[in-house]
């Protein structure tokens, strides 16, 4: 079986390979060269081109002091008004996925949100989830459910959980080619209803995906009704 082989089980998509990219010629706020690892200039660069916005970059730090984790704010992006987040080194953490042939791949990831105009939920919500990997190994990959995490910071939502998908805000970052020994893929979060969760374990990713789709649902709208 081939590495794109593995690639289809894991359900990432294939993406574009960026020229390089000189961390001189990021902006000023956003390189912070003495806590991101040596590959998070490039990384940044990325999400940065695809992204678009007014970016600036922030570490944060769990309660104990122990895991750091550093997110891009891309400010009015997708959209005037909108925020979109991204963590730029959770990359540096492996990634195991199981591969249907019983071995595992490590997929190197980064975990992106959007919020609506006025709302930064989405953002703590993203951080929540970054050290949830960090402190607990918890698997990334398409179609993956963080529970209840939605429900921390909105006790109101009718969309508790968080199921990982592909970037379509920034389809560029499916996967992008940092160097010749690491390639990047991101995941965009989308609330789900528990309902929708149990459909997702009935049937799979692609389903709830095109069925979300089919409904034309606001990805960032925590409040809405369930499509099923």
């Amino acid at each position: 079986m081939t590495n794109d082989d593995h690639m289809d089980a894991a359900r990432l998509p294939g993406g574009f390979v960026p020229g390089p990219i000189d961390p001189e010629e990021l902006p000023a706020d956003v390189a912070v060269p003495e806590t991101l690892p040596p590959t998070g200039p490039a990384v940044v660069g990325a999400a940065v081109g695809s992204i678009g916005g007014t970016p600036n970059v922030e570490g944060m730090v769990d309660a104990a002091g122990d895991n750091r984790v550093d997110v891009l704010t891309c400010a009015d992006a997708p959209a005037p008004g909108w925020t979109t987040w991204s963590t730029v080194t959770l990359h540096a953490r492996p990634n195991e996925l199981p591969m249907a042939d019983g071995t595992k791949l490590d997929v190197r990831v980064e975990l992106m949100a959007v919020g609506m105009p006025g709302s930064d939920v989405m953002g703590k919500i993203l951080g929540s989830c970054a050290f949830a990997v960090l402190q607990d190994g918890w698997m990334m990959a398409p179609g993956v459910v963080y529970g209840d995490v939605v429900s921390l910071y909105d006790d109101k939502a009718t969309t508790p959980h968080i199921m990982w998908s592909h970037p379509f805000t920034a389809g560029d970052l499916g996967a992008v080619e940092i160097d010749e020994d690491l390639k990047v893929h991101w995941l965009m979060a989308v609330p789900i209803t528990e309902a929708e969760r149990t459909f997702l374990e009935q049937n799979d990713y692609e389903a709830l995906a095109q069925l979300l789709d089919s409904h034309q649902v606001n990805y960032t709208d925590m409040h809405r009704e369930s499509v099923v």
